[in-house]
């Protein structure tokens, strides 16, 4: 499997990081103390245990992705854990802190900041850099979606600036920021016989015009998410993306690569595919398809893309208010998930072409840009269905052309349709499907009517802060903390919807 030896190596080079620092960690998960141990680390070593770290990493993958986002829209549930904190919405400090913990705590946003510090006066290694400053942009998406207002622009900064108490920036500069990142990222990226070359990476294997499009694409992933609270900030950042590039084909989306390794391997805690990990938990798969999602698939190739059926001919849904073993007739006659798809060494993608053609849809319908709202649409779908050959699952390239020409956009309920596709193609992908929902409030979920929910059904509108905060960090948190008066029912500032 490529990447397998060189992943080993920087994951035991970084492992070291971690241990040299672990004391100040009991201070604050930012500190960067030791660094002179390994002056002469090439950054690209980093580069790529940050890009295995964003979907290897089992803690977040199952507490963050798998209950929190997956069980929230939809997408799966049956199990203890994701259908009773995630379907039903109840608080649980620990899944509620774990992609805190492992951004911040566990050392990615160190590695980060440490390849951004090193870098940034060294043309020399113009595009490590500037590939750095994507790879930012993508773990703070999700931190700041996630939890609100974070730790940016003093995160990480205990060695090089002595900021041991980080302030939580506003996520309108977070976002203002990305912008600004996604930008510089592609006018320094450079192809030429004398640039500098990115070795061992895991997305593209150093592909220069890869990353372009994949600035881009994050450019308009993000134009998109604050379209509603900010839409002249949004349109012109739709527009820079288009004229500066996007992905172009299936072959342009960003996947994370791994390897066939059991968690607990020695040495390799983030080789394997860590929502494959989660999905197993300590044996077989325990969550099945919703009854949302089996309805919003019918006539689609995906569904048996997806899914097998159970003890019985049809691929059931469970309803979104049950665990699995109250499954009228039987958990037994639920859909099982395909084991293709959790795979140790099955891909995690990140952002797609299909993604891109969908928002590009809804941008046309909200009246964001000029352009063929349908045809977007259609190739949205279409590249959806095949972008699941990546996986291993066999697909009928004509079945996929015909079944995505044979979608239609009904007048006044286009957005629906388009979101819910949208909503479809992050399957897997709960931290994206959980922000993407909160973005849009679609597709029609099944009211949650459990009466142990601690929201009463209403789903939460964002992950509440570590409790330990509220400790190590006071002053910051509680500044950041009084935003969000309702806790988890306190929507971000994006989210108007």
């Amino acid at each position: 499997m490529r990447y397998s030896k060189f992943i080993k190596v920087i994951t035991f080079i970084c492992l070291l990081l971690v241990a040299s620092s672990c004391a100040d960690d009991d201070l604050f998960g930012d500190t960067n103390t030791n660094k002179e141990a390994f002056p002469t680390l090439d950054p690209n070593l980093l580069i790529t245990t940050i890009q295995a770290s964003l979907s290897g990493g089992r803690l977040e993958q199952w507490r963050t992705n798998l209950v929190y986002g997956e069980g929230f829209v939809q997408h799966l549930g049956g199990s203890s854990a994701v259908s009773n904190y995630g379907a039903f919405f109840n608080h649980n400090a620990a899944y509620e802190e774990a992609l805190w913990q492992s951004n911040y705590s566990n050392g990615l946003v160190r590695y980060l900041v440490d390849v951004l510090e090193r870098t940034k006066d060294e043309e020399r290694l113009a595009n490590v850099n500037a590939v750095a400053k994507i790879l930012k942009v993508m773990v703070f998406q999700r931190l700041t979606d996630t939890y609100g207002d974070v730790p940016y622009s003093e995160a990480g900064q205990g060695y090089y600036k002595g900021i041991f108490y980080p302030a939580y920036d506003d996520q309108k500069d977070i976002y203002y920021d990305f912008f600004e990142l996604l930008d510089q990222a592609f006018n320094q990226l450079d192809d030429g016989e004398q640039a500098d070359k990115i070795t061992g990476d895991n997305f593209y294997e150093g592909d220069i015009s890869k990353w372009k499009k994949l600035a881009n694409s994050l450019r308009l992933r993000c134009a998109m998410r604050i379209a509603l609270v900010d839409r002249e900030k949004a349109i012109a950042e739709i527009e820079s993306a288009l004229a500066n590039g996007i992905f172009q084909n299936n072959n342009d989306s960003c996947y994370g690569h791994h390897e066939d390794v059991e968690f607990g391997t020695a040495g390799a805690q983030i080789n394997g595919n860590g929502l494959s990990q989660a999905l197993r938990g300590n044996g077989s798969v325990m969550d099945h398809p919703t009854k949302t999602l089996i309805r919003n698939l019918q006539g689609d190739p995906r569904l048996t893309m997806w899914f097998l059926p159970g003890n019985i001919s049809g691929i059931e849904g469970l309803d979104a208010n049950n665990f699995s073993y109250e499954h009228p007739g039987g958990a037994d006659n639920l859909g099982l998930l395909r084991p293709l798809l959790y795979r140790n060494d099955a891909p995690y993608l990140h952002i797609s072409y299909a993604e891109t053609q969908l928002l590009l849809a809804e941008a046309v319908v909200r009246g964001l840009i000029q352009g063929n709202a349908l045809n977007y649409y259609q190739n949205g779908i279409r590249a959806s269905i095949l972008q699941w050959t990546a996986y291993g699952v066999s697909i009928n390239a004509a079945e996929a052309r015909s079944f995505a020409e044979g979608k239609t956009l009904t007048p006044n309920n286009k957005l629906e349709e388009i979101i819910t596709q949208q909503w479809l193609t992050h399957f897997l992908n709960g931290i994206e499907a959980y922000a993407n929902y909160r973005r849009t409030g679609m597709p029609a979920l099944e009211p949650i009517t459990r009466p142990e929910s601690s929201t009463n059904g209403v789903m939460p509108k964002r992950i509440p802060y570590p409790g330990g905060e509220s400790i190590i960090n006071p002053e910051h948190f509680e500044e950041a903390n009084s935003k969000y008066p309702n806790g988890w029912l306190s929507a971000l500032w994006w989210d108007v919807e």
